[in-house]
Order: structure tokens, then sequence, then C-alpha cells
């Protein structure tokens, strides 16, 4: 290539030769650029032919009168003689104005073909005139063409400049029409939206003034009728879901002349949600727990209205509450600790009714009912509880799942609202107030873990313990009437008189637990011990309920035993080293 324009590898300028062919490809690539040598097809000398602009070839019309219209094409021409119907002109020959012509014409029933010539060219049309068939199917071989009625003369000029003597029928005047001005639609135009071409008054924006085989002559149908002028939501409408009313086109859901509703939405005036219940079903909408956008009637809060990229049109993808957080950011926290609910790590839907519900918080159901949906499977050990249990905790019992746990995240085990010490004492708070003032507290107690003898759902037992324990004061002594305790504590500590191991509490190797409680009459553990917390060393209890009265105890412990002062014998003092009292029984 240097070498044909005249460049050296050592940079010499060009000689006298390279620089005259540089200049003819020069010119060659100038006048291609500008179209001397070639010129674009619509340049060149049209075809010489006689166009029919309407009736066109194949027409199905219901009306017997109607306009003639068309022109001469590459052709100058005087007249144009019309064969085949009767027609309203001066003569037999049309006269040819900038190339156009025209005339009303009337057809017989049935097939007419109509033949135009002009000079040595020539135009055959057929056209049936029919009124409408019942199954709207028309004449076979025609197809039905809407025209307006009462059709009336044209003129060319209202619609097309006239240049150098020609019509210009690529471009379109904006004529501002008769039609809401007469009689036929003179209530047009005066809604709150009004459509720009109507408001304008140039219904020939949209609608065709000669006649077209679409319903209403439009010019156009479907999407293409409206992208048109709206070019820049073509991209939109391209995305992944599109809306079922657009891909078959916007008048769906717009009016396309006007509407007491912005956008010239086919609504009410009232809301958005007013276009939407003439296809979705307003029941579904209309439950006593509505979605904030739902009773608002504001459906594009969270649904796009043409297309997007998510199903059912969402504005953002549901999973893992994406959606919901474009509004609901200030409960985001909630949703984020340690421990999250499943459901809402996966879609907020699984619980929640988007759009209304007779349940609050719009939950699909009441909220016992939603929760066993899954727990009842995943838990079932937890269900039979509930179904069996003799003694039952009040909020489970009143479906309140919420009492205690968090429905969406928690920095506790199984969603709890909080350590169970502290959730537990929220109810509980009179036993709270002794445990938070008692210096000696129960292991379980200690360490938050009231489920080490409560079933929190419900228990066969009494006060929902986990194992049985026995309600009466007295209790003739079996282990098993002490199953619950001997769950942790050794189950020997009571059953031999005498011991120098099982327990603390005797006086030499006296076994006073044994005294205590192996009898016929025996005393049952909280005689003594208070099961969650006392100011006493071992939780000894300040007093012993006894029927409607109760009497006090106080211990005082040395390094080798202690003294027992009660209500139910004389104080008593034992010593493991140092024996006290004489054995009985």
């Amino acid at each position: 290539m240097k070498r044909f324009f005249g460049t050296t590898q050592s940079g010499d300028r060009p000689s006298s030769h390279a620089g005259l062919f540089q200049g003819i490809l020069t010119a060659f690539f100038l006048l291609l650029g500008l179209g001397v040598l070639f010129p674009p097809s619509g340049a060149r000398a049209a075809q010489a032919e006689i166009v029919v602009v309407a009736p066109l070839d194949g027409a199905w019309v219901t009306g017997k009168e109607l306009f003639l219209a068309g022109f001469v094409n590459g052709a100058e021409v005087k007249g144009v003689s019309v064969e085949g119907v009767s027609h309203k002109g001066s003569g037999s020959v049309l006269p040819v104005e900038g190339g156009a012509f025209g005339t009303m014409i009337s057809l017989r029933e049935g097939e007419n073909v109509i033949t135009l010539t002009a000079d040595k060219l020539q135009k055959k049309l057929k056209v049936y005139y029919g009124p409408p068939q019942k199954d709207k199917t028309g004449p076979k071989g025609y197809k039905r063409f809407y025209m307006h009625s009462n059709p009336v003369a044209l003129d060319c000029k209202e619609c097309h400049r006239l240049r150098r003597g020609q019509y210009d029928f690529k471009k379109i005047v904006p004529t501002r029409a008769n039609c809401t001005t007469g009689k036929c639609h003179a209530d047009m135009g005066k809604a709150a939206h009004v459509h720009g071409p109507v408001g304008a008054g140039v219904c020939i924006s949209c609608h065709n003034p000669h006649g077209s085989f679409n319903p209403m002559a439009m010019g156009r149908t479907g999407q293409d009728l409206c992208l048109v002028c709206h070019q820049t939501k073509q991209q939109e409408f391209n995305d992944t879901v599109v809306h079922q009313p657009v891909k078959e086109g916007c008048v769906d859901c717009h009016n396309p002349h006007e509407s007491p509703m912005r956008f010239q939405l086919r609504g009410n005036g009232s809301s958005v949600s007013s276009l939407c219940f003439n296809c979705h079903a307003a029941a579904v909408f209309t439950k006593s727990h509505r979605h904030g956008p739902v009773g608002a009637g504001d459906c594009i809060a969270c649904h796009r209205p043409h297309a997007g990229k998510h199903k059912n049109l969402l504005i953002a993808s549901p999973e893992k509450a994406e959606l919901c957080f474009q509004c609901h950011q200030e409960r985001k926290n909630e949703f984020s600790m340690k421990n999250v609910h499943k459901p809402v790590n996966e879609n907020c839907n699984k619980c929640h009714d988007p759009h209304s519900s007779d349940s609050r918080f719009q939950l699909h159901k009441k909220s016992s009912a939603l929760c066993a949906e899954c727990h009842e499977k995943l838990s079932p050990a937890v269900y039979s509880d509930i179904k069996t249990a003799t003694f039952k905790h009040a909020p489970v019992d009143q479906g309140k799942c919420t009492e205690c746990h968090r429905a969406h995240s928690s920095n506790e085990k199984a969603l709890l609202k909080d350590n169970t010490t502290k959730m537990c004492f929220s109810c509980h708070d009179e036993l709270g107030d002794t445990v938070i003032g008692s210096k000696s507290k129960h292991g379980p107690v200690q360490t938050g873990d009231c489920m080490a003898c409560h079933k929190v759902h419900g228990s066969k037992f009494s006060r929902m313990l986990v194992r049985y324990y026995p309600e009466e004061f007295y209790k003739e002594y079996s282990p098993e009437n002490y199953d619950l305790c001997f769950g942790c504590h050794n189950k020997e500590i009571a059953k031999n008189k005498f011991t120098s191991t099982l327990t603390n509490f005797r006086d030499g190797e006296y076994n006073l637990h044994f005294y205590h409680v192996n009898m016929k009459k025996g005393r049952n553990c909280v005689a003594c011990h208070d099961a969650h917390a006392s100011s006493q060393a071992k939780h000894i209890r300040k007093e012993v309920p006894f029927g409607s009265w109760s009497y006090p105890i106080t211990m005082t412990k040395t390094e080798t035993g202690g003294t027992c002062v009660v209500g139910c014998h004389a104080p008593k003092t034992y010593d493991r080293k140092n024996p006290k009292i004489k054995p009985s029984r």
C-alpha cells in the first residue's frame, strides 16, 4: 500500500507517478462516497406504475360508497380512466394533479373488478362489497378492509405537500382533523389525561384516513403502532419477562385516546390497581390484612408494568428478601443475626402473602398453623408433646409461637428472642426477681438452662417437667418418684442409712437424706430445697410451704456440718466428724 500511495521505506518524498496515482484513487473514493459513480437505488428512475392507496386489491368492504385514491409513479400523465365501477368524477377520465388522483366510487354488491388506465399503464384490482358476515370470515379470497363510515372525498394537499409539482407521499403533514369537533366524536379529548395526538387533533398519527386491513383502520398493529413514537420503550419491552398485554399490544392497559388516569390507563382514576383488576381477580388483593402498596393500590411498587428480569415482573429478585428490602431497609438487621430462619434465606413469600391475607402480617395462615406446616415434619417430638400435653404452656396453647421465638433471625439457638433466663423471666417475673436476688442457684438456673427440667412446649408431667416428680409434700420413697432429680443427682443418695461418701448431709456416717426421704411418709426434695434459687447454701429455701401456711428454715453451715432451725422440729446440729444425733429408724 505504501508503494501505491508513493511513500518509500526510507521516508523519501513521493514520486510524480505515485502522486498522480494517489490523486486518482482519492477522487475515486470521494465520488463513490458522494454516490456519483453508483447512485443509490432510490435515486434511479422508478418503474412506471399506477399505485392504488385505497381500496386495496382483495379488499372486502361493507359500505357501498368509498373514496378511490392513488398516484402514478415514474411517469407523467394527465389523467386516469376508471372502468368497472361508477364514479363521481367529471367524465370517464380522472385528472391527475401532482401525480395523484381520487374520486368517490359506488360498488355493486358482490365482486367488483376495477380497471385503471393511464396511457400504456394499467392496474386491475378486485374489491368485494357485502354486508358483515355472522362468522366474520367474509367471502373467500377477500380480507376485511376497514374504512371510516360515511366516507367523503379527500383532498391530497391536506396531508401531503407538493414538492416540485409532485406530492411527497413519504412525509405526512400533521393535519388537524375535525373528528372531535363534529357530531361523531364530540366528547373525545375532554378527559383528565389525553393522548398527545388526540389532544392535537392529529388522528392520522394512528388511523389511516384511506382505510386499512387492520380494525379501526389502524396504520399499524400491536407494539408496532406505539413504538413508532415511543421508541425509547423498545429496549424495555425486550427484557427477559414480558407482560402479556405488552406482547399483544399496549391498548389492553392504555386507552389510546383518553382516560381519567395518568398515562391513559384503563382504570377508574383512583389507583393503578383499578387497572390491574381488569384482569387479576380483586379477591386476592382485598382480604382483611393487606400489604401497604396493595392497600394503596400501587401495584407498580413491586411489579414492573411492561417487562423485567424477574419472575412475575418483580422489580427485584424475591430471593433472600432482596425485593422486600427495597422498602424494609430499616428491618434488615432483624434478618441478619447469627441464626436465620430458613424461609428468610429463601423467599419471604414462604410465610407471607405479598398481596393480602386474612391473617395478621399477611401470613398465609394463622401463625400456629403456618409454623406447623414445616415444623411438624422437622420436629415431630415437639409436636407430639404439644398434642399429648396434659400440662400446657400458655403461649403454645394459644398458638403464639412468636411469644418466645423470633420469626426471622436470632442470636440465640432455636430463634429464641433472648437467652432462656431473660426470656422466661419476662413472663415469670416474680420467680425472676427471686433468682436474681439469690446467692445460691440451682445448676440449670445458673447456666440459664430452664429446659433441663421443663418441657417448654407442653408435658404430661405437672409444671411441664421433663420427668416425673411428685406433687405431694409427703411421698413414700422410691427412686422412680424422684426421676426428675435423679436425672442429674446420684440416685443412691437416699438409699442407704449409713454412708461416708454419698452425701455431706450426714452426722458421722448417719445419712440425713435417708432420714428425711426414705420412709413411707418421706418428704420430697422441695420440702427443704428451692428448685430454682435461694439466699442460703445448697439453695435451702427460706420457708417451707405446708398447706395454706409455711414455716421458716434457717440453715447455718460449718466446715464439718451445720445447724438447722426449722418449724417442723427442734433445732438440730449435725457434724460429720463428731456426730451429734442419735440414729433412729
